[in-house]
């Protein structure tokens, strides 16, 4: 990214700007006419910048781009309706509070999705020259609304960071959320190529990973890759209030691996699965389907083995499609389990022991152990090299499980 620019200055050219006045000179005689800037006016050549952003909402995903954007000299203003959130992150490097006197190159905003539509159309008619974005995690209903209330918009760039964690708020942004994560961008018919184009490069200079896609096929995917997930992590969750406390206790690091979601904002999700209702709806239609067929094979004595393992087997064959490493193909990795006592530094010593091995990690899970001081790290590396990490970590004087 370029030097951050203290004027916050538009970065198109004057042609375009007085395109653009004469534009909501007409809007403003014309109530619901076309609010468009001039397509025709020539461009420059040069890449749209965003030197100078302007951020819209300060929860967690906005606090985080914010966070980013500054980190890499970019000019970023902040606005919430809550001036605690916008103090919050302030106090944490995010930018600015306030908004800049002039059009900033590019707005994000990142409100709940109750409030997104109308924030975005609200920018779209505020800030002539800026390219507006948000973060809103379905697509199909909330472009319908921007494309009713601004038909044939050409400066909205819809997008979607697949980033977030089950807490929320300013307080637990990071800089780095989006490292590596995919960040959905889905243009409409009438989006300027060069708009998304200037969204794409901001997108990645935060280290996602852009992925170009349509609304509806967006709405489509989320629905069973992250919406369904969600519910039936805080079902699975909710059925545990009827189980007394020593009762739990008879669980192992699966339970939290599949309850780990519950923990998210009810009044947010709530948002979000109603804003994707059908898509949702009918992920759930087949995930009930599927469960229905396990119960009705457990009832039955004879052929009911094989309708359970057949479902089993199918959800094998699904596990093989999640991306891998990097988004590479995954690869089935040999685990090295290792015994750690919990107690500061020894995560690190361990570390250092496997790197003194030549073996690289390719991932990490980490058991806690009930009732006593004690942790099992799983090292997750290539089958070739589990026998080198094995031993030298045994050499080191590392305990490790068969």
């Amino acid at each position: 990214m370029t030097s951050p620019d203290p004027d916050c200055k538009s970065r198109v050219s004057p042609a375009e700007s007085a395109g653009e006045t004469a534009a909501a000179s007409v809007r403003s005689e014309e109530p619901g006419s076309d609010p468009n800037e001039a397509s025709a006016v020539a461009r420059d050549q040069e890449p749209l910048p965003a030197r100078c952003v302007l951020v819209i909402g300060t929860g967690l995903i906005g606090a985080s781009i914010g966070m980013a954007l500054s980190a890499r000299g970019v000019e970023v203003w902040l606005e919430d309706v809550s001036p605690d959130a916008v103090a919050m992150a302030a106090s944490r490097g995010a930018g600015r509070p306030g908004h800049p006197d002039r059009d900033p190159d590019v707005v994000i905003v990142a409100v709940p999705p109750r409030s997104a539509a109308g924030v975005i159309v609200a920018s779209l008619r505020t800030y002539l020259t800026s390219t507006v974005s948000d973060v809103s995690s379905t697509k199909s209903q909330l472009q319908s609304d921007i494309e009713s209330a601004l038909p044939g918009i050409t400066r909205f760039v819809p997008g979607h960071p697949l980033a977030g964690r089950e807490v929320s708020g300013a307080g637990a942004a990071r800089k780095d959320l989006f490292a590596d994560r995919v960040w959905a961008l889905t243009p409409s018919e009438f989006t300027d190529p060069e708009r998304v184009a200037q969204v794409a490069r901001l997108v990645e200079s935060l280290g996602a990973l852009v992925v170009r896609t349509a609304a509806d096929q967006h709405d489509r995917a989320v629905a069973l890759t992250s919406h369904t997930p969600q519910v039936v992590a805080s079902l699975i969750a909710a059925g545990l209030d009827r189980l007394g406390d020593a009762d739990v206790r008879l669980s192992g690091q699966g339970l939290r691996d599949v309850t780990r979601l519950a923990a998210s904002d009810p009044d947010l999700w709530t948002e979000i699965l109603t804003s994707n209702a059908v898509p949702v709806s009918d992920a759930l239609d087949s995930l009930i389907g599927a469960l229905a067929e396990v119960r009705d094979g457990l009832r039955d004595s004879k052929a009911g083995p094989a309708r359970v393992r057949a479902a089993l087997a199918a959800g094998v064959a699904g596990v093989r499609k999640v991306p891998g490493k990097h988004g590479a193909e995954p690869i089935v990795y040999s685990v090295v389990p290792v015994v750690i006592e919990d107690r500061p530094g020894e995560l690190g010593r361990l570390f250092a022991a496997a790197a003194a091995t030549g073996v690289n990690l390719e991932d990490v899970r980490i058991d806690h152990a009930q009732g006593r001081p004690t942790g099992l790290v799983e090292l997750e590396v290539r089958p070739e090299s589990a026998g080198a990490l094995s031993a030298g970590l045994r050499a080191d004087g590392w305990e490790l499980r068969d």
